[in-house]
C-alpha cells in the first residue's frame, strides 16, 4: 500500500509538470507557425496569412515595386524607408505622402530572414498633403546585421504588406561616418540642390568644414553637371564619407524627415539649411563642436534657435567669383525677413520641422541663441540679388574679420 501511494504521487507530479509545460509552450501566437519575430506588445498576433506571405519571400516568389515608387494609387507615394535606433531601440520607418486617407488596414513589416513585426502609423499634415510614417520595430536578427555585424554593400530587404498582400520592398542601410574626434560633438548639415554655382558650393563646404561640420548631405532635386560631380569625387578621395548625395524626385517638404531618420544615429546635432546660409559660432568660439560641447555638453537641451542675419548686395560693389563670399558681403539688413530655423539634437525630437510649424520635442527648456545663421545673396541661375535698402542696413565686418582669411587659406591649399 505504501508503494502504491508513492507511485500515485509520482504520477501526479509528472502530470502536473506536463500541464504547466503545455501552458508555457503555448504562450505564443496561436495562428502562426514558429518564426523569428521582433519585439512588440503581447496583444499583437501574427495572422497565418502574413506568415504565408513571408514564405514567398524566402522562395523569391514575389514581384513587387521597389521604393521609391508609386503603388496602386497615384495619390500614395512611398518616398523612402530608413532605419534608426533613436526610436524604439531600433526601428524602420517608411515615409509616405498621400492626398486621401488610407483604408483602415493592418500593415506588417516582413524581413528577408522571415522576421515579422507589426506596423504603427502616425501622420503630419503639411499643406494639402498628409505625410505619413509607417514604423515597425526591428527584430534582433536585423539589428545585429545592421549595427554589429555590418559589412560594406550588404543588402537587407524589407517588405511592407497588408494581411493579404505584399505591397512593395525596400533596402535597409546606414550612412557611414569617419567622425573620430574625442570629446566633441558631431554635426550633420542637410541641404538641397536648388541651384549650383560651384563658387557657392565649394566655399560653403570649406567654410563649414572649418567650423567643425563632420557630415554633409546633398539632396539632389535638380540636374548636377559633370563639373559638380568632379568636385564631389575630389572630396570622396580626400575626405571619404564627408559628403553623401541622395537622389530626391519628390517635394522638399519631406526631406527634413528623411534627413532626421537617416542621419540622426550618427549625429549629435543636425539641421537643414541652404547653400547660401552659413552657421557662425558666437564669440569666442571658432568651431561649432567646441561651442556645443562647452555650452551644452551631453545634456538634452532640445533645440537651439539660429539667429538670423541677412546680408545684402550693394550695387556699387558687384561680387566676382574670385572673391570669398563672406568677405565681400558686409552690408547687413537691420530687419530680417527669413523664417526661424533651428539646430536640433535628434535624440530629443519626436517630429521634425525645418521651421517652427509641426515641431514636437521632449522639452522646450534652455532655448538659446548661440549660433548665427548668416544668409547671403544667391549667385546665378536668374535668382534675384537681395539688394540693400537705404537706411535699413549697417556695415558689419564681424564674420569677415573672423573667418575670411582662414577660409581663403583653406580653399587655396
Amino acid at each position: 500500500m505504501k508503494y502504491f501511494f508513492k507511485s500515485i504521487c509520482i504520477i501526479f507530479i509528472f502530470l502536473w509538470f506536463l500541464i504547466i509545460s503545455s501552458f508555457i509552450l503555448s504562450d505564443k501566437p496561436t495562428d502562426c507557425s514558429t518564426s523569428s519575430v521582433g519585439y512588440f506588445p503581447s496583444s499583437v498576433r501574427i495572422p497565418a496569412s502574413v506568415y504565408n506571405l513571408s514564405q514567398l519571400i524566402v522562395k523569391n516568389n514575389i514581384n513587387v515595386p521597389v521604393i521609391p515608387t508609386e503603388i496602386f494609387d497615384p495619390n500614395l507615394n512611398v518616398l523612402s524607408v530608413r532605419v534608426s535606433r533613436l526610436r524604439s531601440s531600433g526601428s524602420a520607418t517608411f515615409i509616405i505622402t498621400k492626398e486621401k486617407e488610407i483604408l483602415n488596414l493592418d500593415f506588417w513589416c516582413l524581413f528577408d530572414d522571415q522576421s515579422i513585426t507589426p506596423v504603427y502609423t502616425f501622420n503630419v499634415e503639411k499643406s494639402k498633403k498628409s505625410i505619413s510614417f509607417f514604423e515597425c520595430s526591428l527584430p534582433d536578427s536585423i539589428i545585429q546585421r545592421l549595427w554589429y555585424n555590418r559589412i560594406i554593400d550588404q543588402e537587407i530587404k524589407i517588405y511592407l504588406s497588408t494581411t493579404k498582400k505584399i505591397l512593395f520592398q525596400g533596402f535597409l542601410d546606414l550612412p557611414w561616418s569617419n567622425w573620430i574626434e574625442q570629446n566633441e560633438q558631431s554635426l550633420t548639415l542637410c541641404t538641397l540642390s536648388l541651384y549650383y554655382d560651384l563658387t557657392y558650393f565649394t566655399q560653403w563646404i570649406e567654410y563649414h568644414r572649418l567650423v567643425g561640420i563632420s557630415k554633409f548631405v546633398i539632396y539632389n532635386i535638380s540636374n548636377m553637371n559633370n563639373q559638380f560631380y568632379s568636385i564631389i569625387n575630389f572630396y570622396d578621395e580626400e575626405y571619404p564619407s564627408l559628403i553623401d548625395i541622395i537622389q530626391w524626385n519628390n517635394s522638399i517638404d519631406e526631406i527634413q524627415y528623411d534627413c532626421f531618420l537617416h542621419y540622426g544615429d550618427i549625429s549629435e546635432w543636425i539641421t537643414i539649411i541652404n547653400i547660401n546660409e552659413y552657421l557662425i559660432p558666437q564669440i569666442p568660439y571658432d568651431t561649432l563642436p567646441k561651442l556645443l560641447t562647452e555650452q551644452y555638453g551631453r545634456n538634452l537641451q532640445t533645440i537651439i534657435i539660429l539667429e538670423n542675419q541677412e546680408f545684402c548686395s550693394n550695387i556699387e560693389y558687384q561680387f566676382t567669383k574670385n572673391e570669398i563670399i563672406i568677405e565681400h558681403y558686409i552690408s547687413r539688413h537691420t530687419i530680417s525677413n527669413y523664417s526661424v530655423k533651428y539646430l536640433y539634437q535628434p535624440r530629443t525630437i519626436n517630429y521634425l520641422s525645418i521651421h517652427r510649424d509641426n515641431i514636437e520635442t521632449k522639452s522646450y527648456d534652455q532655448i538659446k541663441k548661440t549660433i548665427v545663421l548668416a544668409q547671403y545673396p544667391i549667385i546665378g541661375h536668374d535668382k534675384t540679388f537681395s539688394n540693400c535698402v537705404l537706411d535699413r542696413f549697417v556695415i558689419d565686418t564681424t564674420i569677415r574679420d573672423r573667418f575670411a582669411k582662414r577660409l581663403f587659406d583653406e580653399i587655396d591649399k
